[in-house]
């Protein structure tokens, strides 16, 4: 087991809920503390009411601070420990050992286990198991009629851990009863009602946690992505659900962190699916009393997927890996039971099984450990989703993410591209990728994306923010200052919008004041040089579009130059500029080229440096705007 996880140590903290849950999250980097126990506690941040999640991130973040591998570690020892339980749980209910350890040996090293053991962020999943498997373990001791109150305390005390761990819990109790069929037969001693009446504390926290989860949940807008998908499409993709994740445990290839949901499936796969339920489920029930392994392993399968299975969808998933952890157990269950029973006749089973066996579990290790590569960092993570399945729009959007935050610009807008082509309302997307444009002066591709969000979201406080500033580096400085009015009534309190929004109105101010002068000074002195050098930048590099004129702006700055020779530094770049203004970007690069030359020439590197970035932003056909008077510095880098 241990051997075949060790890879994952090797991850890093992926940046999709490791880094909120973790990495950035102040309650849990800052360990264990009585604030923030109590925090863990009543927290539904991130769309969960998990405090015993919570506090086992603390103790890790104790323990090893921010060193991945030992976050890593953590899952691997409980994800091993709940082999052990699955082994220990179904050698009592079996009294088969090594039939026990065939389930316990599948599951555990299984494919399909890398998303919750690998997942730091998963560790939900592995601590609601191993309080699942307690909490069955202390129920057969008590169906046993020893130690009664002590064994029914305990499994009380579990399930409420298991519970505080992962809220897809709550179906526990009805797996109890399936207990009570088989192996327990406890309905031959008791009628069913006493039986579900015994089972009455289980069902009432179950309702608390079903409340917490569906107010987390809510709150976090989980519920809003999919909400007008019909309840015939949520109901279609369930029953394919079942059916994929049957394909997986027997076949675990294209497995991924995230499989996109298609809207609406195809009438032939939808039928075929219901079909393979609906029959199923007729089979297992044909055989209750023959073989009630089949009906208690299939109920299991069938029941503890429901709290995921898309009937309440959240998000735009279909399928999940990591939602097999729990219900797999219950296939496992049909499979070995089953496989046991069809060859007890066999005469060579002893020896040949073993072998069968042998092989299955050895390429369950070696297909777990080539998955794990895949979860080493977030750019192998979502290269590998977005290959194995068509239209992957949270892939891409992944991957934009990861792209910008190691400044590979074009790759990003490359991915947030593809996100927002997939999914034009995608607005995270769109805001992102306005962002990156941003990035490589592209504003006014930038601000179309801004528009965009604003479309769907008319008080949308990121795209108004950002959007102002590309408006602003685009030379829209009316709409840069109605885009800070309209985010400063949203984020009140927060001092940025207004001190932005002033300075807008302040450039505004000085822009027209100095436009009066500069054009009078102009027309009074048609052949001073600086005079038509200062106002032709004015009409070139102003943000205000309301002042500028680039076809004048190239007039008088070609006099300036002319009058000097095209000796003066500055005035070659007001032409530059101008001719930008103008839309005449081959001739502004090349004249920023020779200005760039002549103050290499002069040994001035801030005047090489601002003409770098004019050259840059004109061969993007973007025209550079430059802040004048005193009001530069709080727009000097938006």
């Amino acid at each position: 087991m241990l051997w075949t996880f060790w890879p994952s140590l090797q991850g890093s903290f992926l940046f999709f809920d490791e880094s909120a849950y973790v990495v950035k999250n102040p309650h849990v980097n800052t360990g264990l503390s009585w604030s923030n126990i109590v925090w863990g506690f009543f927290s539904l941040e991130y769309a969960n009411w998990h405090p015993v999640t919570w506090w086992s991130h603390m103790l890790d973040c104790q323990l090893y601070g921010l060193n991945p591998w030992g976050h890593h570690l953590t899952n691997i020892l409980i994800h091993a420990a709940n082999t052990v339980l699955v082994f220990v749980v179904f050698r009592k209910i079996t009294g088969a050992t090594w039939w026990s350890l065939l389930i316990a040996l599948l599951f555990g090293l299984h494919p399909l286990r890398v998303a919750s053991a690998t997942y730091i962020s998963e560790r939900r999943d592995v601590l609601s198991l191993f309080f699942w498997m307690l909490t069955l373990w202390a129920y057969l001791w008590y169906a046993e009629g020893k130690k009664v109150k002590l064994y029914y305390g305990l499994a009380v005390l579990f399930f409420i851990l298991g519970l505080m761990s992962k809220s897809m819990l709550v179906t526990l109790p009805f797996v109890l009863l399936l207990l009570d069929f088989w192996p327990l037969e406890r309905w031959r001693q008791k009628s069913w009602g006493a039986l579900v009446l015994e089972k009455i504390p289980f069902f009432v926290l179950t309702l608390v946690v079903c409340w917490l989860a569906y107010t987390a949940q809510h709150k976090a807008g989980m519920m809003r992505e999919m909400a007008e998908l019909p309840f015939s499409d949520k109901a279609a993709n369930a029953a394919i659900s079942y059916e994929r994740y049957i394909g997986k445990l027997f076949w675990p290839a294209n497995l991924c962190a995230y499989y996109p949901h298609p809207g609406h499936w195809p009438m032939w796969r939808t039928v075929s699916a219901y079909a393979l339920v609906i029959g199923l489920t007729l089979l297992v029930l044909g055989q209750r009393k023959q073989r009630p392994y089949l009906l208690v392993g299939w109920f299991w399968y069938l029941g503890t997927l429901v709290p995921v299975i898309g009937l309440v969808q959240l998000l735009s998933q279909s399928i999940a890996d990591r939602y097999t952890y729990i219900p797999m157990i219950g296939l496992l269950l049909m499979l070995v039971l089953g496989l046991k029973e069809l060859t007890q006749r066999w005469r060579f089973q002893s020896s040949v099984l073993p072998f069968i066996a042998m092989l299955a579990v050895v390429a369950c290790m070696v297909r777990t450990r080539a998955e794990i590569q895949y979860y080493h960092d977030d750019m192998t993570l979502w290269k590998r989703a977005a290959a194995v399945t068509e239209n992957n729009v949270h892939a891409h959007f992944a991957l934009g993410v990861f792209y910008a935050a190691v400044s590979n610009n074009d790759a990003a807008i490359d991915e947030y591209k593809e996100a927002v082509r997939l999914k034009p309302d995608f607005i995270d997307a769109q805001n992102d990728l306005g962002c990156i444009l941003c990035r490589k002066k592209l504003y006014r591709e930038a601000i179309t994306h801004f528009q965009a969000v604003l479309r769907l979201d008319p008080a949308n406080g990121n795209a108004l923010y950002n959007g102002g500033f590309a408006y602003f580096k685009n030379g829209n400085l009316d709409e840069a200052i109605a885009s800070f009015q309209a985010v400063s009534k949203i984020y009140i309190g927060d001092p940025a919008p207004p001190g932005l929004l002033h300075a807008c109105v302040g450039i505004k101010t000085e822009t027209e004041e100095m436009a009066v002068k500069l054009r009078d000074a102009a027309k009074q002195n048609p052949d001073v040089p600086e005079a038509l050098n200062n106002y032709a930048w004015l009409l070139a590099a102003n943000p205000d579009a309301t002042v500028r004129d680039g076809n004048e702006a190239v007039r008088l700055a070609t006099h300036a130059c002319d009058l000097t020779h095209y000796q003066v530094i500055a005035y070659v770049n007001t032409l530059a500029l101008a001719y930008a203004e103008a839309g005449r970007f081959d001739e502004a690069i090349k004249t920023a080229q020779t200005a760039r030359e002549m103050a290499s020439k002069a040994g001035d590197q801030a005047l090489m440096d601002k003409n770098q970035q004019m050259i840059e932003s004109f061969q993007v056909r973007q025209p550079y705007y430059e802040i004048p008077g005193q009001n530069a510095g709080a727009l000097l880098n938006p």
